[in-house]
């Protein structure tokens, strides 16, 4: 800018230290994907096409976890830095300020009197968001509640069945994993274990429902039927709970031609309505999978295609009275034998796959820890549970049909290479000494994922990608 030159006035310079980078990254364009109390986007200092820059709003820093060595910082004039210029350098701090106060649509006023105003239009500056639900409980309190949850949770017969046929687990290992099932009535499991405590208040998956006339309000559990997979950190501790959903509702993707503002829901999960400018205009039932045209007055206004929803969710209680989202963590799966802390497991080497189920079947194959991550784009998940065991090694088994995942699973046109992420891995990994393995198998003929392939008899290849031994 022209302005170089020109001081800036204490106003405009405090406007600019008071911008959160979430808000600058969100003016700037950036795409941004939510991870835990982060999100992630591509770095713009180096080329790379998995996100591994780190923005966490609520203590407005950033970090870049890919190729940087130094690329991170606090605050909205370091992160314009990074984004205009590459680096971090004193002398860029006015320009920095302006280009701040720019993309925020704010005036900038001069120590002369003069000023520079901004054709952006203006943004609100950072704060909480207002919850619905309630903030995340203390890590004790969470942990006690789903210990007794466990405790007073069986395992319906099918579910068993799976565990013992398709997982081809052991009552032994069944047992000692402590995998249950969602219960039927599950407002009486939550007004037992409410019993026990002061409050269930911010504990995921439970929340406060108010009863029907209004008479007062009672403790219920959020959720649908289907196994629960308890998931634990480097110690055994439960840290919540992924759902191996029994039927995944379904969902309607509208895909419109031109301008038609379509609106599609399913009722009574199986119920496809379309409305066009609030008129009915489609009913009929769905199953998975269905592609439906949308016809009106015998012109072809678009289609709505029926899938399913995850197979896995989280337990979890969001926008609901007193409930609390799940925060996504990692999980640590140990061998049976090393159950339930791992103090009697040598953890020199770790392998680290995807889904808790998955690496829970893994370990028992390996007999080696297995730390896994709850999808491909929370892959710095398994790298921080995976350095709390202090590895030397670590073996990556990616699935075999992760290779091109779709990441926007509505449109289907933005997908990420399970390649991206493996070297994500790799210069994480790299970064702090450990030496990483790749496992790698036919998923043509012999099983998808490293879970399927043990269960088939089968053994994965391994191979050294670096070695710091």
């Amino acid at each position: 800018m022209d302005s170089e030159q020109k001081i800036l006035s204490e106003e405009t310079v405090n406007f600019a230290k008071s911008v959160n980078v979430f808000d600058l990254a969100k003016a700037l364009g950036l795409p941004l994907s939510k991870t835990g109390r982060s999100y992630f986007t591509n770095c713009f200092v180096h080329s790379e096409k998995t996100p591994s820059l780190s923005i966490e709003p609520g203590k407005n820093r950033f970090h870049c976890f890919g190729q940087c060595t130094d690329t991170g910082g606090t605050g909205a004039i370091s992160f314009m830095m990074y984004y205009r210029w590459g680096k971090f350098d004193e002398s860029l701090f006015p320009k920095a300020v302006e280009e701040v106060c720019y993309y925020m649509g704010y005036t900038v006023n001069y120590a002369d009197g003069s000023d520079r105003k901004s054709d952006r239009p203006t943004r609100p500056l950072f704060v909480q968001s207002q919850r619905e639900d309630s903030p995340l409980a203390e890590i004790q309190l969470v942990a006690a509640v789903y210990r007794s949850l466990i405790d007073k949770l069986s395992l319906k017969k099918e579910h068993l069945d799976h565990l013992l046929h398709e997982r081809k687990m052991t009552t032994d290992v069944i047992r000692l994993r402590q995998y249950r099932s969602y219960p039927d009535k599950p407002y009486l499991f939550a007004r037992d274990i409410s019993d026990e405590f002061t409050t269930l208040e911010g504990v995921p998956g439970f929340y406060e429902s108010v009863k029907k006339d209004s008479s007062g309000v009672y403790w219920n559990m959020s959720g649908t039927n289907g196994i629960l997979i308890p998931v634990r950190n480097e110690y055994g501790v439960v840290q919540g709970f992924q759902l191996r959903v029994e039927s995944p509702m379904l969902h309607p993707v509208i895909e419109a031609i031109g301008e038609h503002p379509l609106k599609a829901e399913i009722s009574d999960g199986y119920v496809l309505t379309v409305h066009y400018k609030k008129r009915l205009i489609y009913s009929g039932k769905v199953t998975g999978n269905d592609q439906i045209p949308i016809q009106i007055a015998g012109e072809t206004v678009g289609k709505v295609r029926i899938k399913k929803r995850n197979k896995y969710i989280w337990l979890s209680s969001n926008e609901k009275r007193k409930g609390s989202k799940i925060v996504p963590t990692y999980h640590v799966a140990y061998p049976p034998e090393a159950m339930p802390d791992g103090s009697t497991i040598d953890c020199s080497v770790v392998d680290i796959t995807e889904g808790p189920l998955k690496g829970d079947i893994m370990s028992e194959f390996t007999g080696r820890p297995a730390v896994c991550f709850p999808g491909l784009s929370q892959w710095m998940l398994a790298f921080e549970g995976a350095m709390k065991l202090q590895p030397k090694k670590v073996i990556l088994a990616i699935d075999g049909d992760a290779i091109r995942t779709v990441v926007n699973k509505d449109k289907e046109d933005e997908r990420v290479e399970a390649g991206e992420v493996i070297r994500s891995f790799i210069r994480a990994f790299s970064a702090e000494g450990v030496s990483i393995d790749l496992a790698l198998w036919d998923i043509a003929s012999s099983a998808k994922g490293i879970d399927d392939l043990y269960l088939a008899g089968l053994r994965p290849q391994y191979f050294s990608i670096i070695d710091f031994s």
